[in-house]
Parts: structure tokens; C-alpha cells; sequence
């Protein structure tokens, strides 16, 4: 069968399936009259027929594509007959119920079906409609590898009769089949049902009684279309028009998929170049003694290839540097003579090693880069990702159909990437801005060998910017370079001029003292050896000196008793900066950030969405009243309120911290102009340390120890103070007893508010549980709604096998299982009216002990199932037809099917479980058998091997049975 033919049927198949299926299951939305629905459904059964019929309809034009020598697939044939003859008892029905409306008024379509079909019929129906996707899918989709791929599509002979665009798409689609089965599968789905949703059924203007199946849009295209009745050329330009707004919803949803929500955050944050620096690397022209000490940037821009690898000091601005490059008009206007007649596409990434997970990671970057890249050019979409496109494209066909973002993993995108520079259906000319390589979390070396691959084509070049690390160096040492603290003093003069320069009271101290002014300009240059950052802080110190009247000779000496070394600089601002009063309260400060960024991390790793650190956060974080969190009202903040609060509490920071942690502005169009007004905060300012130099010195072991000592006489823990701050932020919310639903984003703060009341768990640190207590009535609050958490997303045992039903209930405790929060539970177990005994729905021991083997939150809590079975816990109790025990033998099972690492120490956490639970539930109930997994071999063997592997020492391993006939099966 020609493989386009093949195709268009299977896509008629499901259409005609998820048709009938709205039909027989009564979903048809009854919006118009029933007689008005029976029309319509009727005339689309007639089309569905023809198009099901067509490889054996002589008039048929898809049969004249058929040679002698050609055999129409056997199954295909036989599901499109059995669809054919289902469409035909429908329309049967439909054609009926037509004659017996003249008769009959009913009140909606859905009544009308109702009157023809009994329940039994159907369901009846529907069951074959269900057989009939089984069948294609397993049978047809899954097997047209052979028959469907691009060599064989461009050599049919209806290839010709699509239109362009789709015919790129579907080449893409056959042509780039991953070794996944599932891609497979969804790829050939995706290009059965666009050939099938753009195909149009008309009549033959020659042969009268003969249809012909066309291609809508191409119809459209050519002049044949005057030949077309007004109603089949309408039909065509309704198909052409939904297919249109079908792909750029896809397109859409593909490029949602593949942003996050920090993806410009790090080039926001960084500050613009100071006024007329930088400028030289862009001006070719320059006659700088020092240019004779950098290859020519623009000549790169213009003609170059390869790599350009900006390196320099900490801090010496090339961070600051490459964002003036990306931005530059003069850079895009060089680059357009490199690309001539192809399109350009500029695309830049800024890593940040104290940002999120995407911010300094492989992933990040190249969600990044495709995105920028795939937004300007959205017809290579389904060229670079086929498989995300086509299961974006079924899912929009189906939208019933429940759809969950496509993970992405590094591979795919990898794949997407070099499909991008290799593809010729549009002639690119990429060229990335990279900074900060050396800010990547994993082995610079892989950076470094990505981008040595990528640059191997002629239609990419990239411009990088780290320091000079070891592999970096290595693999860009023969690249165009510059090393730009060597470049910088001139820049450097600049900036100190115009600060200080920019103060009155300076002004007249070097009108009074004209010659020590630019002496002291000149000692700031020389000691600063190219390092811009040095240079920031030490004019905010010496513009503090002349603010308090300090006269020349003082800033000489204030000058002078400043370390030119970033770290010493970082030490004198900690402990002489900082009044002795305010160390305390900074160096918990500073732990609150630390924290909060290591809960996030966790977070983000499970792909969940965690909350940034802001100022208005930070303010609850550092709320002076230690019982606010649970006696605060739950009352929506206005603007006024919060921006005082955080205009304290950036006031807080300098003088706490010295400047060493800072509030990020993010500019938007609700705070139009707020920076411009000295006394108005942005609440959404992030809280982030001043430089990655200031966070790689705080962070180290001796340096840390000197911080946490300063609260090491108080009651002071960082944890406690977020899941406070996460409490106050869920408060200012206010009540909304309208609000049916919380915005996903409120649950970033219950999440983290677990997340570390988890860690406070591991510390011992119990001051969480009436805090948790305080949690859930705010949440309760809130909802004004009962099962309100089941609505909540990302909670892992929500999304396993066996998920919410009916006998869903309370769930609050079941999260603090999954978070393992033993001594909470055992708190809340001990009250009268709580106890897992008598939990309804899925028991607490099955969630705690049941989990992913491709990813659990956390191992299983060895502490939470010993307090469970204190408290009554059943590990034999069944839900769902498994009991808990069976459950954790199955995890260690699908460890080891799954081939998922897992250390099985002496007393590791799995183990711990098996021998708390092991002498309680052998008993699988009323059946008297032992448990077996899918390959025969029964569950106690497993489990003796996996106590074996974690004691290989033992040479006994003793179980305890307590029935015979355990005894007589093991046997």
C-alpha cells in the first residue's frame, strides 16, 4: 500500500474512533438543535465512510495509486472495514432518529441518542470502539516502520499533492525516528492524523458520481479550486484555517515546554556597563596602544569561525561584558555580513552558579538556546524535536486527552540542537553568546567539548567568557581570545572618576586638593589589577568615608588599609564593616539564604517549581516577634504594606550584611518607574548574593563555622525561620471564600514549607510542629473547600498506580508521611482523634514505604514507618488488592528491574524497613500463597537475596514465620 495512503487511513481511524466515541458515550456538547447535531454528524459519517472505503473504491483516487504488485496491508484493511461497518450502523441510527424528528421534539442531542441505544448497546459500542484503538495502535502505528519513512513518502506519487509545509512536516517526522518505540509511535501517529485532518472529500467535476480525497490546503493553492463548489470550497478553507490555529497552539505549547521560569533572570541581573566602557572591543577603528593585545572581536564578528573565548579575574566584568556584547546594535550589525543572505539567529546564555538548577546546568542552557532559536523560526519545530512536536500535535488533536509537560531530557535536546545547524530547509546562521562556563555544576570539561562539536559547522560560531580554568584553557587556547583584566584600567579610570567624581563633597575636596584627587584615582586603578568588582566595593567604602566628612588624607589611608585580595576584602567587610551589634543578625541573615537555596535545590530537582527568596519572603524569614507565624492574622497585605516592609528590609541587608547580599530588581510593568523613587521596594526583588565570589567565600568550611557561630547561643534555625516566612507569605493572601481552587503558585510555599520542615526533621530541630499545625489551618483557610489537597500537583504518591479515588480523604498527614516527618506524626498520633488505624482510603504505611524507583522525593524514613507501627499501622491491610508488605517488596523488586543505582548498606534505609515490617507480613490473606513476581520467583527470595547483598558477611539469615503453611509452600 503507498505509504501516504497507509497513513491518511490510519489517521482516519482514530478520528473516525474519537468521532463515534463522543457519539456513543453522549459527550457531544449539545450546544446546537438536535436536528441541527444530526446533520451535522450525519454528513461527517457519510465522509468517514468514503475515506474508510477508499482502497477498494475503483472511483476512489487513492485506488489508482495502487500498482497491480501491491497489496493493501491485511490488518489496516481489516480495521477499516470493521470502522467502515460500525460507521455504517451509526449512520444507520442517526438516519432514523433524522425521520423520527419530524415527530419527536427532543431537548438536545444527547436525548435523541438516548432514545435510539439502549445503555447496554453502548457500552457495547464503546468497548469496540476501545478494541478498535488497541488495534491500531499495537498492530498498525507501532509496525509502520518499513513501509513509512521518508525515502518511501518522497517517492509516492501523492507526495506531490500536499502542500509544502506539511510535506516538510511529515518528512521530518518519518525521516527522524529515534530508537524509542514510543517516539516512534507518536511520530506516526502525529502523521497519520495531519494527513487525515487536511484531507477534504469532493466530487470528480468530470464523473459526477465519483469522489476524489484531496488535500485541502494544496487545493486551495492551485486554480483548480473554481472548479469547486461553494460548499466544498468552504470546507476546504475551515480545514485549512483549523489547522492553522492547530499548529501554532502547538508551536505554542512546545515553546512553553521548553522555557523556564528563570531563563532570563541572570541576564536581567546583571548590571548594564558603566557609560563608554567596553566601548573599544566594538570599535575596529581603535588606535589603543592595547589592542595590539586582543584578536580583533569585530573581524571575528565578521568573517570569523570557530570560537571567541573571553576569559579574565573573578569579578574583572566579563559577565558584565558579554551582556553589552549581546546587546549591542554594532554586534548584530557585524554579524549580518558573516550570515550575508541566510538568517541570523543570535542566541546568548548566562550561567549563574547560585541560581536555580536550569541556571547552571546543560539542560538549562540548551532549553535556552532552543527556545530563542525555535521562537524566531517556529516552522523548524518539528524538525528539531519530531517526537515533542508530534505528541504536542495528538495531544491538541485529542484535547480531552489528559497532557502533562514532555520531560525533556538532555539527549533529545542535544539531538534538537545539531538537527537545528544541520537541517537545510532553512539556511541559519547561529551565533551564541556563553558566559560565565566556568559557573557550569558539572565538569567544564563537557562544556568545553559541547561546544568544540558544535562550532565543527560553518553555521555556528560561539563567543564564550570564564575564567581561565585548566580544561577551559586548554581546549580554547589556540580559539581568537582575550584576557581582560590586561584591558581594563582605562575603563576602570572611567568608572572611579565618575563616582566619585559624582558626589559633591568629593568635587570639593578635589577643588581643594587638585592634585591628591587623581592620585588617589590612579592608586584605586593600580591596586584594583583589573578586578572591577574590588573597584565597586571600594568606592561604595570610600563614598561612604566622604559622606562622614573624611578628608583626603583620611581616603588615603581608608584606601590603603583595604585588601586588594577579593576574599581579605570580602573578611574586612564582615567584620569591620558590620557594627558588632548587627553581626548576629546578619550571620542569620546569611544562613537564611544559604537554606533557602539548598531547600530549592532539592525542590527543583524533582522538577517541581520552588519559590524564589525575595525581599518580602526574607522579611517574614526575619520577623523580630518569634510567635508572629502562628498568631498573624490571615489578611491580604496591600501594596503600601509590603513595600515598607521590604524597603526595611533592603535598608536590613546593607546594614547587616555590607552589601554582600543584595535585592535584585526585576523590572515589570506593574512597578512602572518604582526604582526611580527611593522609598518604594519591588516585593518580588530577589535576595541573592552580591557575586559568585561572595557566595565561593562564605561557603567555605572555615569561613561558614565563623557565621553559624555568631548564633550559636540563640534558638536561631534557618529552617524554621522559611517554613515561618512560607506561613506568613500563605497568610498575606488573605481569605477568599469565593476561591474554589488555589493558583499553583500558592504551592510553592506549601512544598517548601514541607521541604524544610523535613530538614528541620533531620536536625531534630521539633520547633517545626506546631508551625506544620498552624500550616495546615492556614491552608483549610484558604480553600474554604474539604479534600482540598488533593488538587495539590507534585506530590509524588499522587501521581503513582494508585493515585486519589473515590475514598480519598484527609491528607494532610499523608504529605507529612511522604516528607517524613516522624516526630510531627508521632505529635499528631498521640492526640485523641488522630490514628493511621483508623485512616479511610490508602494507608499511611503504604505511602510511606511505596514509591518511584525512578525518582522518590527522598529514601524511604526509616523513623516514619517504626512511628506508624507503633501507632496500630497494619502492614497487611489491603487497599486496592495489595497490602503494604507486598508493596515494599515490589519497590525492591523494580530496583532491581529497573536497573536503578541503590546502595543496600547495613542498616540503609531499605533494609531498615524489611526487617522493621519482616516478621508481620507473610500472611497474603484468604489466598494462602506467597507473593510472586512478574518472573516467577517468589518474593521472599528476593528479599533474603537483598538482605544478603547488604550483609554479605552473613553466612545465616534467620526469618520468622508464624503459620505452617508459610512453611509447607516454602517447601
Amino acid at each position: 500500500m503507498d505509504p501516504l495512503t497507509a497513513l491518511s487511513l490510519a489517521g482516519t481511524v482514530v478520528q473516525f474512533i474519537q468521532f463515534a466515541a463522543q457519539i456513543v458515550q453522549v459527550t457531544v456538547s449539545g450546544a446546537l438543535p438536535a436536528h441541527e447535531e444530526l446533520e451535522t454528524r450525519t454528513l461527517a459519517l457519510r465522509d468517514f465512510i468514503v475515506r474508510l472505503r477508499r482502497p477498494r473504491a475503483s472511483g476512489n483516487a487513492s485506488a489508482s495509486l495502487l500498482s497491480p504488485a501491491e497489496t493493501p496491508d491485511k490488518t489496516l484493511q481489516d480495521l477499516c472495514d470493521a470502522c467502515a461497518a460500525t460507521a455504517d450502523e451509526l449512520l444507520v441510527r442517526l438516519d432514523r432518529l433524522k425521520v423520527e424528528g419530524n415527530n419527536k421534539l427532543w431537548k438536545n442531542f444527547q436525548n435523541a441518542i438516548k432514545s435510539a441505544w439502549s445503555q447496554k448497546e453502548l457500552e457495547s459500542l464503546s468497548r469496540r470502539l476501545s478494541e478498535f484503538r488497541t488495534a491500531l495502535d499495537t498492530h498498525v502505528l507501532a509496525n509502520l516502520n518499513d513501509t513509512a519513512n521518508a525515502i518511501a513518502l518522497q517517492q509516492s506519487k501523492r507526495f506531490d499533492e500536499i502542500d509544502r509545509k506539511t510535506q516538510t512536516i511529515l518528512e521530518a517526522l518519518l525521516e527522524s525516528k529515534r530508537t524509542r518505540s514510543q517516539d516512534v509511535y507518536d511520530q506516526n501517529l502525529a502523521a497519520a492524523q495531519l494527513l487525515s485532518r487536511t484531507e477534504l472529500v469532493v466530487t470528480d467535476q468530470y464523473e459526477k458520481a465519483c469522489v476524489l480525497i484531496v488535500n485541502a490546503i494544496q487545493l486551495l493553492s492551485r486554480a483548480k479550486e473554481e472548479h469547486m463548489s461553494s460548499s466544498e470550497k468552504d470546507k476546504a478553507e475551515k480545514i485549512w484555517k483549523d489547522e492553522e490555529e492547530l499548529q501554532t497552539l502547538v508551536e505554542e505549547n512546545v515553546l512553553e515546554n521548553l522555557s523556564f521560569g528563570t531563563m532570563v533572570d541572570r541576564e536581567g541581573d546583571i548590571g548594564e556597563a558603566h557609560k563608554n566602557t567596553f566601548a573599544w572591543l566594538l570599535n575596529s577603528a581603535s588606535n589603543s596602544p592595547q589592542k595590539q593585545k586582543w584578536d580583533d572581536f569585530v573581524e571575528w564578528l565578521k568573517s570569523g569561525r570557530g570560537t571567541y573565548w573571553i576569559n579574565g579575574k573573578a569579578g574583572s566584568g566579563k559577565s558584565t561584558l558579554m551582556r553589552y556584547i549581546a546587546k549591542s546594535v554594532q554586534t548584530r550589525t557585524a554579524l549580518r555580513e558573516w550570515s550575508g543572505s541566510s538568517n541570523l539567529v543570535v542566541g546568548n546564555f548566562f550561567f549563574w552558579n547560585s541560581g536555580t538548577v536550569e541556571q547552571r546546568s546543560q539542560i538549562g542552557l540548551l532549553r535556552t538556546l532552543l527556545h530563542e532559536i525555535l521562537r524566531q523560526h517556529r516552522d523548524l519545530i518539528p524538525i528539531a524535536i519530531p517526537s515533542v512536536w508530534a505528541r504536542a500535535y495528538s495531544h491538541a488533536v485529542q484535547p480531552t486527552k489528559r497532557s502533562r509537560p514532555q520531560q525533556l531530557s538532555l539527549g533529545v535536546l542535544m539531538e534538537a540542537l545539531k538537527a537545528l545547524i544541520e537541517q537545510s530547509v532553512k539556511q541559519l546562521k547561529l551565533c551564541l553568546f556563553i558566559d560565565g562556563l566556568d559557573e557550569y555544576e558539572g565538569d567544564s570539561t563537557d562544556m568545553a567539548d559541547l561546544f568544540t562539536d558544535l562550532v565543527a559547522s560553518d553555521n555556528i560560531k560561539v563567543c564564550l567568557s570564564s575564567r581561565p580554568l585548566v580544561p577551559l584553557e586548554y581546549a580554547f587556547k589556540s580559539s581568537p581570545n582575550i584576557r581582560l583584566q590586561d584591558l581594563t584600567s582605562d575603563d576602570i579610570k572611567l568608572y572611579v572618576t565618575d563616582k566619585m567624581h559624582g558626589n559633591r563633597r568629593f568635587r570639593q575636596l578635589a577643588t581643594e586638593q587638585p592634585e591628591q584627587a587623581p592620585a588617589l584615582v590612579r592608586e584605586i586603578v593600580t591596586k584594583a589589577d583589573g578586578v572591577f568588582l574590588w573597584v565597586v566595593l571600594v568606592v561604595q567604602s570610600l563614598l561612604v568615608g566622604v559622606n562622614n566628612r573624611d578628608g583626603m588624607d583620611d581616603l588615603e589611608r581608608r584606601l590603603a588599609e583595604l585588601p586588594t585580595d577579593l576574599s581579605a576584602l570580602f573578611e574586612n567587610m564582615l567584620t569591620k564593616r558590620i557594627a558588632p551589634f548587627y553581626q548576629a543578625r546578619g550571620a542569620a541573615l546569611f544562613q537564611i539564604v544559604r537554606a533557602s537555596r539548598e531547600r530549592n535545590d532539592q525542590i527543583e530537582r524533582f522538577r517541581e517549581i520552588a519559590p524564589p527568596l525575595t525581599l518580602l519572603s526574607l522579611s517574614f524569614a526575619d520577623e523580630k516577634n518569634p510567635d508572629w507565624a502562628l498568631n498573624a492574622p490571615i489578611r491580604s497585605l496591600n501594596e503600601s504594606e509590603k513595600s515598607i516592609r521590604c524597603k526595611s528590609m533592603e535598608d536590613r541587608l546593607k546594614t547587616c550584611c555590607a552589601g554582600l547580599l543584595e535585592a535584585q530588581f526585576t523590572p515589570n510593568d506593574s512597578v512602572v518607574g518604582a526604582r526611580l523613587i527611593p522609598d518604594i521596594a519591588q516585593p518580588d526583588a530577589k535576595v541573592q548574593y552580591l557575586h559568585r565570589t561572595v557566595k565561593d567565600y562564605l561557603h567555605q568550611p572555615d569561613v561558614w563555622k565563623s557565621v553559624t557561630a555568631k548564633t550559636d547561643t540563640s534558638d536561631f534555625e534557618p529552617n524554621i525561620s522559611l517554613l515561618k516566612s512560607c506561613i506568613l507569605q500563605l497568610k498575606a493572601l488573605g481569605s477568599d471564600e469565593k476561591k474554589e481552587r488555589i493558583d499553583k503558585s500558592t504551592w510553592k510555599h506549601v512544598t517548601l514549607a514541607l521541604e524544610v520542615a523535613h530538614q528541620a526533621e533531620l536536625t531534630n530541630k521539633t520547633g517545626y510542629i506546631p508551625l506544620l499545625d498552624e500550616l495546615d489551618l492556614v491552608m483549610k483557610s484558604l480553600l474554604r473547600q474539604p479534600g482540598a489537597f488533593h488538587s495539590r500537583h507534585g506530590v509524588t504518591y499522587l501521581r503513582s498506580a494508585v493515585g486519589p479515588g473515590q475514598d480519598w480523604h484527609d491528607n494532610w498527614p499523608a504529605l507529612a508521611v511522604e516528607y517524613g516527618l516522624a516526630s510531627y506524626l508521632d505529635f499528631k498520633f498521640r492526640q485523641p482523634s488522630d490514628s493511621p488505624r483508623e485512616q479511610q482510603g490508602r494507608p499511611f504505611l503504604d505511602i510511606a514505604i511505596s514509591q518511584d524507583p525512578r525518582g522518590p522525593i527522598y529514601p524511604m524514613s526509616p523513623p516514619t514507618v517504626a512511628v506508624l507501627l507503633a501507632h496500630g499501622a497494619n502492614p497487611n491491610a489491603a487497599y486496592h488488592s495489595a497490602t503494604p508488605w507486598q508493596n515494599v517488596l515490589l519497590f525492591a523488586y523494580s530496583l532491581q528491574c529497573a536497573e536503578v543505582e541503590m546502595e543496600y548498606e547495613a542498616g540503609g534505609p531499605l533494609l531498615k524497613v524489611l526487617l522493621l515490617i519482616r516478621g508481620e507480613s507473610s500472611c497474603m490473606g484468604s489466598r494462602k500463597e506467597l507473593l510472586r513476581f512478574p518472573d516467577g520467583r517468589l518474593a521472599i527470595e528476593h528479599a533474603l537475596e537483598t538482605l544478603h547483598s547488604a550483609v554479605p558477611s552473613a553466612s545465616t539469615i534467620y526469618i520468622s514465620l508464624s503459620l505452617n503453611w508459610q512453611i509447607s509452600k516454602l517447601h
